[in-house]
């Protein structure tokens, strides 16, 4: 019987697989993709650790968007996210926060 985390990585694989057929994928845009769980979260930034535990900071700036929750207020530690950000240089600008499911 799969556990609840194997269910919850294989749901994170197929919506990954699915956004990138519909949008030409991560490297279509110059971009990349990081799942994980919020750390912590702030009005610019916030911090998302894998499950292997990477942890990345993601900057939020005027074009970032939140999908599955009411905004970028709304987002909480322990929500599992997928970020999408960008390749620029400087500090990662996350375009897309997805919000995959609640924390608490």
């Amino acid at each position: 019987m799969p556990t609840p985390v194997r269910r919850g990585c294989a749901t994170a694989l197929a919506v990954l697989a699915l956004l990138g057929l519909a949008f030409g994928g991560p490297a279509a845009a110059g971009g990349r993709e990081f799942a994980g769980t919020i750390e912590s979260v702030s009005a610019g930034a916030v911090s998302v650790v894998d499950r292997r535990g990477e942890k990345l900071s993601f900057q939020r700036d005027d074009a970032t968007s939140v999908e599955g929750k009411g905004g970028w207020d709304a987002l909480a530690a322990g929500d599992r996210v997928i970020v999408k950000w960008s390749l620029d240089e400087g500090p990662r600008r996350a375009l897309r926060v997805i919000v995959l499911g609640s924390g608490g």
